[in-house]
């Protein structure tokens, strides 16, 4: 993967989607690093058994607004045809009022025009 594509999560509890802009730079055959400047998630893809996947530490921003810092492990992996996937996200404390718990979240990318 090379460039710049847009994610587009769609949370399957409300209907909402969110779009954020990931940037990819190969580091090597089936790797790539990425970073997304707007969220501060970044990591290192890599195509396995026919599948890219990324593991990352992220924030989660409560409904209030509130930023809990390192709240979250995510798991994403992708089709490298289609660019659909999932993420699956482990919470690792209680934050937002809720339990720690896991849950998986459907995303697609996109190549930026």
């Amino acid at each position: 993967m090379s460039g710049h594509y847009l994610k587009t999560t769609t949370d399957p509890s409300g209907g909402r989607t969110f779009t954020e802009n990931w940037y990819f730079t190969p580091c090597g055959d089936g790797c790539a690093d990425m970073t997304s400047p707007t969220s501060g998630v970044s990591g290192r893809a890599t195509l396995v058994d026919g599948q890219w996947t990324l593991d990352s530490t992220e924030d989660i921003v409560c409904k209030g607004g509130v930023t809990e810092g390192n709240a979250a492990n995510a798991h994403y992996t992708w089709d490298p045809n289609t660019l659909a996937g999932t993420v699956q996200v482990v919470q690792n404390r209680g934050i937002c009022d809720h339990p720690p718990q896991s849950y998986a979240l459907s995303f697609r990318l996109t190549k930026a025009p």
